[in-house]
């Protein structure tokens, strides 16, 4: 008989039940040997230890002081919020100090850079106060006198010292302003000087003098 190629002879060795329940009975033998058993590496990840230091368990971590550059003063409230990152992320203290070192660094540079501009604007302001026609040239000594005369008159020693503080004290027109005041002060002690020397006395007005009587 030819051999068919889409319904094949049945299997003369055995029926596919049978070798279908064979199977299954081998697999099933063998997953009864694997709860019995599972080998050594099985044994080793089922004997193993736990994890002794889970991360939440472990101890909190502390810093020694930090060192900071002479003359550098570092917030402390923020000092300390930067510790709490330390610690989060459980830096060593040399780790911790390198991030120290980097924001002192940072800040002085900050600040110098800060005085330098002041020292710039004060030049600046005293270049354009001594180039001024009012105020500069050969009227700068006059009129600095003059701004010293009003700010020793009428300022107080809180006013010189909050003026140095806000660097202010070379500001074209604040030194404009003083000038003037110190002009004005001047002007008018010397209108008064004058007109107090043409006025008859007290006791000349009381009893005048009569050329008559002579």
């Amino acid at each position: 008989m030819t051999e068919s190629l889409i319904a094949p002879l049945p299997n003369t060795q055995g029926a596919p039940d049978d070798v279908a329940r064979s199977g299954s009975e081998e697999n099933a033998a063998s997953d009864a040997a694997a709860l019995i058993y599972r080998g050594p590496d099985a044994e080793a990840a089922e004997t193993a230890e736990p994890d002794a230091s889970p991360a939440e368990e472990q101890a909190p971590v502390a810093y020694e002081p930090f060192e900071l550059p002479q003359g550098v003063e570092v917030d402390t409230a923020a000092l300390e919020e930067a510790q709490s990152l330390f610690a989060e992320a459980r830096l060593s203290q040399p780790q911790a100090q390198k991030l120290v070192d980097l924001y002192a660094g940072k800040m002085n540079e900050l600040v110098q850079r800060q005085i330098s501009a002041a020292e710039g604007r004060q030049k600046a302001w005293v270049t354009e106060v001594k180039s001024d026609p009012e105020l500069g040239g050969r009227r700068f000594e006059a009129a600095r006198a003059a701004a010293q005369k009003a700010l020793n008159r009428f300022g107080t020693p809180e006013l010189r010292r909050t003026l140095d503080e806000l660097g202010v004290s070379n500001s074209p027109q604040l030194f404009r302003f003083f000038v003037r005041v110190g002009q004005a002060v001047s002007e008018d002690s010397w209108v008064g000087a004058r007109s107090s020397a043409g006025r008859p006395s007290a006791a000349e007005t009381l009893y005048p003098t009569n050329i008559n009587d002579k």
